[in-house]
């Protein structure tokens, strides 16, 4: 009986030596996450039936950590990256970010800024690299992947289509060590569309296929 149990003791020391040597050696737990960060274009839950996050959970075996808010701007979506968990940064999460779009509609929709106030829009992008230069420092292991800003069919809202064009290009240019979903490729109907601007449940539903090819 004492030989058992001091095989038993002996077989626990190895399995823990082993373990905190891999950890020690980067070893990374082998469950792939999904983490959503940003605004209503990857949390669009109350304004359909099913959001993006639903259907990313419906659709793969991997791990969803939606941190996503409706109304989050720039400035907000700080918050987002302090509530990470700590253990997912290894190269089998994937972090999602959509940011932007509602601080172009907060300035230059609602606010006074002009549609050819292009320097402003500049100012908003600086924002946003910060924002994205944050994540990389936190989750430098992980893989990064940026949506773009998608063009709503809606009339009201074609004449900022020179606004969103212009930031898509500015975040193609910058985006070097992260992937960009370019979901305005992607949704282009009205049906894609609910209360005119948000992702209807089948834009939602083309949002999370987008994701999927982009980490597959």
């Amino acid at each position: 009986m004492k030989k058992i149990l001091i095989g038993g003791l002996l077989c626990i020391i190895v399995f823990m030596s082993w373990r905190n040597t891999n950890l020690a050696e980067g070893f990374e737990p082998r469950t792939q996450t999904i983490v959503l960060l940003g605004d209503s274009i990857l949390k669009n839950n109350v304004y359909v039936k099913k959001g993006v996050d639903q259907f990313l959970n419906e659709s793969t075996d991997r791990d969803v950590v939606s941190l996503a808010q409706d109304g989050a701007v720039i400035g907000t979506t700080y918050k987002q990256l302090e509530h990470i968990p700590g253990g997912l940064n290894v190269n089998t999460t994937v972090c999602v970010l959509s940011v932007g779009g509602n601080n172009i509609i907060e300035d230059y929709i609602k606010g006074s800024h002009q549609v050819e106030d292009t320097e402003h829009l500049i100012t908003l992008f600086d924002s946003y690299k910060a924002l994205v230069k944050r994540l990389r420092e936190k989750m430098d292991k992980t893989e990064i992947l940026l949506l773009d800003i998608y063009y709503p069919t809606d009339e009201q809202y074609k004449e900022y289509y020179p606004l969103i064009g212009r930031w898509n290009q500015m975040q193609s240019e910058f985006a070097e060590t992260a992937g960009v979903v370019k979901i305005s490729k992607t949704l282009t109907q009205p049906r894609d569309f609910v209360f005119a601007i948000e992702p209807s449940d089948k834009g939602g539903k083309k949002i999370a296929d987008s994701i999927l090819s982009a980490v597959e």
